[in-house]
């Protein structure tokens, strides 16, 4: 099963009394620049695909341009190769230490994207397969908050997964062999993420070691392969977990409801 907030979808940065740049996965950055005694938080996008970011700073001795905080949060989307001032801050007492604290997190897709509840998702396998629907949406195992409106098929591995609706792939793992049924395995399952044109994500999760068939930046149609399904993962057997997901503010994020071709709240088997 997933946890999918231990996936590297949430990144956290801390960085105290000093002005730094760093970046994660070759994807979002995050800068502070000190320009003429003020701070400027800057988010940078180096990929073509928009992700939302939120940026949070504990501080001392440091205001927005009207207020003095403690904290201050900012959520943005970036679009694609796109840079982003996100929040300044100026010095209360100039004559007095200046500390901050950084934690930066950050999602592929849009907050807020409105999905097409027209869409109708093809299964995720190949015609004429069938295999059965081992928890639906609300299932009571894992599929609660965030990862409410998920499904998993149970299918043996190295079963060839397909693309349930059209989208560019902006994530992909395949290198982990581990999986078990405890949370602390979420963090080596092997998954496919591919943005839809509506913002949203449709998320691919617990392939086998080596079984994804897509790179970045692949614009798939419905129904190509992706890769090949496992037990990798927060799994307590071999199956494919599929959710559409948007993300919210601090590395948060909600599943969507959707519905297949065959609705999958009709039939508990393909």
């Amino acid at each position: 099963m997933l946890l999918r907030s231990l996936t590297a979808i949430i990144c956290l940065v801390f960085c105290s009394n000093t002005l730094a740049a760093y970046c994660l996965e070759d994807w979002a950055c995050w800068e502070v620049k000190q320009v003429d005694g003020r701070y400027e938080f800057w988010v940078k996008n180096q990929q073509p695909f928009p992700f939302t970011s939120t940026l949070d700073v504990k501080a001392n001795n440091l205001r927005s341009s009207t207020t003095e905080k403690k904290r201050f949060s900012k959520t943005s989307v970036l679009a694609g190769h796109s840079a982003q001032l996100v929040l300044t801050l100026y010095p209360v007492d100039e004559g007095s230490k200046v500390t901050y604290q950084d934690i930066f997190y950050w999602s592929p897709g849009i907050m807020g994207a409105e999905h097409d509840d027209q869409i109708r998702y093809q299964l995720p396998f190949a015609p004429g397969e069938a295999f059965s629907l081992v928890q639906g949406f609300g299932g009571g195992w894992s599929h609660r908050g965030g990862s409410k409106y998920a499904v998993d098929f149970a299918m043996p591995e190295g079963t060839p997964v397909h693309a349930a609706r059209e989208g560019i792939v902006v994530r992909t793992e395949s290198q982990h062999n581990r999986g078990g049924a405890h949370r602390r395995y979420a963090q080596y399952a092997n998954f496919v993420v591919v943005l839809h044109d509506d913002g949203t994500t449709g998320e691919y999760h617990h392939l086998m070691q080596d079984g994804v068939e897509v790179a970045v930046g692949d614009r798939v149609k419905q129904g190509d392969l992706l890769g090949y399904s496992g037990n990798t993962g927060f799994s307590s057997l071999p199956h494919l977990h599929f959710a559409v997901y948007r993300p919210k503010p601090f590395g948060d994020f909600e599943s969507i409801p959707f519905r297949f071709v065959d609705d999958v709240r009709t039939r508990r088997r393909w």
